[in-house]
């Protein structure tokens, strides 16, 4: 999955002087000159919201995340009706697997801008890997609404849909997610594996082959085109793609950074 960690630069005015607690005096990492350069200026000035945000920001960008929250929870102090803010805060928490947290800070983000479809698509993220599918689907589909021609949106939508057993919707789903990003391997693979499923072996085998076509070192998508092979009676392309599935290292998609969920 790609990440809605960019910096954003705001226009921020200086306020008065004042208290500046530990965290933002402790000693931050001398080769980050982005966060060295935020942390003086949050010295001279700790009630500037753009110094935390950008300095969250270059610390998610580090998987720094609970400092980055802390930071983005210092700019909402300053400035509570931020919704990239608290979109950017959410991102922390999912990534520190904090999938409540996360959905609450989506949530407040699209109670302040309800056209914010990044907030959409990652509140989907976090209810899928809660397990509540339908509410990922629903999130996704708004998010699809505000960008109609974002890939990404489709896949991770088809991939809920598979999750609720919705095969003929995720199909489309793939379908579109091809059309808008013809070189994501890994929806080529996955709408294989629904074909595999409606016993349809001549359009799976057609998809994991241009599966590997994107990625010719995706193991995964190799041995599920030898077994439909194996189907198929076809034995000879069975034993080659199986043969080739172990040359690479057959591993799962979670397992190999190569393979985007």
């Amino acid at each position: 999955m790609s990440k809605s960690c960019a910096v954003l630069f705001f226009a921020g005015s200086f306020a008065i002087l004042g208290v500046v607690s530990p965290q933002e005096t402790q000693n931050y990492d001398k080769r980050d000159p982005t966060i060295v350069e935020y942390s003086d200026r949050i010295k001279i000035s700790p009630n500037l919201k753009q110094a935390y945000y950008i300095r969250a920001s270059e610390e998610a960008e580090g998987r720094d995340y609970e400092r980055a929250i802390y930071d983005y929870t210092r700019a909402l102090e300053i400035n509570p009706n931020d919704a990239e803010i608290y979109n950017n805060r959410g991102i922390a928490y999912f990534e520190k697997t904090q999938y409540d947290q996360a959905i609450e800070d989506f949530t407040k983000a699209l109670a302040i801008n309800p056209k914010l479809a990044q907030s959409y698509y990652n509140r989907g993220l976090a209810y899928s890997k809660k397990g509540e599918y339908p509410k990922a689907v629903s999130d996704y589909t708004r998010a699809i609404k505000i960008m109609p021609d974002n890939a990404e949106i489709y896949y991770a939508r088809a991939r809920a849909n598979d999750a609720i057993g919705k095969r003929r919707q995720s199909i489309g789903d793939y379908n579109a997610t091809n059309y808008f990003d013809s070189h994501l391997a890994q929806a080529y693979y996955h709408r294989a594996l629904a074909y595999n499923e409606k016993r349809d072996y001549d359009k799976a085998i057609e998809d994991y082959s241009k599966a590997i076509e994107v990625n010719p070192k995706y193991a995964e998508a190799y041995i599920r085109r030898g077994l439909v092979y194996g189907q198929k009676e076809k034995y000879r392309k069975c034993w080659e793609d199986v043969k080739r599935a172990f040359e690479l290292g057959v591993v799962t998609e979670e397992e190999n950074p190569d393979i985007k969920q």
